[in-house]
């Protein structure tokens, strides 16, 4: 089992054991006015023959996208919306449009309420403010229980009928407890959600090591598995501070040009296998996949830089090793030198250089100081 499927199981599991129904608060007045008047609006939109606008949502606390319908609400990526969900209404980040296609396997798509106005901008902000005060508390609450998990954040919905408690732990976590005291506390639904490590790292978000936000904080909708084979096959130095990001995990970035490596690395030989080029056989030593080129050695030792266009086929390499010792055998034509008449005229006309004879004055000189010593 991955450790995807086993965060998951870990969270339904949890989920279940979590749950805690008490009598919400009633909201307002007003607030409930609209948002029956906007529900039937919305109904009988879906009554009608009405064309559905699907697009993609972005929850502030996961990045798993979902589809809703846009019907008769004008939307643009990057707009906040009120969608209704099972567990109540909650406010989601537009990604953008969404195809049929894609909501094939869907049994019900629901609609988005409204667009983010200034009167739910207000309200937002108001229960931003009151979900640090709730993490203060079960912050409190897990040190003095001395709990083994780490509060990472803390989500209320809209309508304020539920607050969900994110937290990461090594394993399972006894929290029957800490549940007790945050009904007490807050006296609506409590969930406590068990979450990974790489969730935890898209809910805080920060600063990856390209020095540009993180990507499972920004677009990423789903992780990826990512393995240390992608590393290897981008001649990366496998050192976990390089290719592991701020989750502790392997770079999801490794991922993106996985397939464009694979592609590339198919056409190039592996280091340690024998090669024919035209220098003769080589092993490989290293490659260059970016260049399409890589270093073999040959058997006298030399090394050599060679293309993948280089490469022969034991055939190929056979025929040309005939064919050099057919023009190794043949006799050289001599070849007639062409001296110009000028030329000819030029050492015709020089005299022959005689020895240098030795003077008869040198040959005295010599004589006497040979006879001086004796």
């Amino acid at each position: 089992m991955c450790i995807r499927d086993r965060e998951n199981t870990e969270n339904s599991e949890n989920k279940e054991n979590s749950q805690y129904e008490e009598p919400s608060v009633p909201a307002e007045q007003t607030e409930q006015k609209v948002d029956v008047e906007q529900t039937e609006q919305i109904e009988n939109a879906a009554s009608g023959d009405a064309v559905r606008h699907l697009m993609f949502v972005r929850f502030l606390s996961m990045p798993t996208p979902y589809i809703f319908d846009a019907r008769g609400l004008d939307v643009t990526q990057g707009d906040l919306v009120v969608v209704d969900t099972e567990a109540g209404r909650s406010v989601a980040k537009v990604l953008g449009e969404a195809s049929e296609k894609d909501a094939e396997a869907l049994d019900e798509i629901k609609p988005a309420i409204r667009k983010l106005a200034d009167e739910d901008r207000e309200r937002l902000k108001q229960l931003q403010a009151k979900d640090k005060e709730y993490f203060q508390f079960c912050h409190e609450r897990i040190l003095e229980r001395n709990l083994p998990m780490k509060l990472t954040r803390v989500e209320q919905l809209f309508d304020g009928n539920k607050i969900t408690f994110y937290f990461v732990a090594e394993g399972r976590v006894d929290f029957r407890d800490l549940l007790k005291d945050l009904v007490e506390k807050f006296r609506t639904r409590i969930e406590l959600r068990q979450v990974g490590s790489r969730q935890e790292a898209a809910m805080l978000g920060g600063i990856g090591s390209c020095g540009r936000e993180l990507c499972c904080a920004t677009y990423l909708t789903n992780f990826q598995r990512i393995s240390v084979k992608m590393a290897k096959n981008q001649n990366m130095t496998l050192n976990p501070s390089k290719i592991s990001g701020l989750c502790g995990k392997l770079k999801c970035c490794l991922a993106y040009e996985k397939e464009a490596y694979a592609n590339l690395i198919d056409n190039l030989p592996k280091p340690g296998k024998k090669v024919f080029i035209e220098q003769g056989e080589a092993v490989v030593v290293s490659i260059n996949v970016i260049n399409q080129n890589f270093v073999g050695k040959l058997a006298d030792r030399r090394f050599i830089k060679c293309k993948v266009s280089d490469i022969l086929s034991q055939e190929e390499y056979i025929a040309l090793g005939e064919r050099k010792a057919n023009e190794s055998k043949k006799p050289k034509a001599k070849v007639a030198e062409v001296v110009p008449d000028a030329v000819k005229d030029e050492k015709s006309s020089e005299k022959p250089k005689g020895k240098r004879r030795r003077s008869s004055r040198n040959r005295s000189s010599r004589r006497k100081r040979s006879n001086t010593h004796e």
